[in-house]
């Protein structure tokens, strides 16, 4: 029950981040664009380093799961029982 519960929170988690990464920097910049288009605007400057802060948000998320992956492969692996060593004469 734990775990099935875990591993939902953890999918709705990644699907946050990433539906937010994709929307964010639109709906930030947009909080920063003045009403009037005669005021000065910084939401293009706010928008382009939003898009680069979320492009490595995104890039270090996939470098990180991909790094966990193969020390939990290499952990697993190395905690199995050798198969030949058990078997008596």
């Amino acid at each position: 029950m734990v775990k099935r519960t875990a591993t939902g929170a953890a999918i709705g988690a990644v699907l946050g981040f990433v539906a937010w990464s994709v929307i964010g920097p639109a709906v930030i910049s947009w909080w920063y664009e003045p009403p009037s288009k005669d005021a000065f605007s910084c939401a293009g400057s706010v928008k382009t380093a939003l898009s680069q802060f979320v492009m490595m948000q995104l890039i270090s998320a996939g470098l990180g799961a991909f790094a966990v992956g193969i020390i939990l492969s290499v952990l697993r692996r190395g905690r199995r029982p050798n198969p030949t060593a058990s078997a008596g004469p």
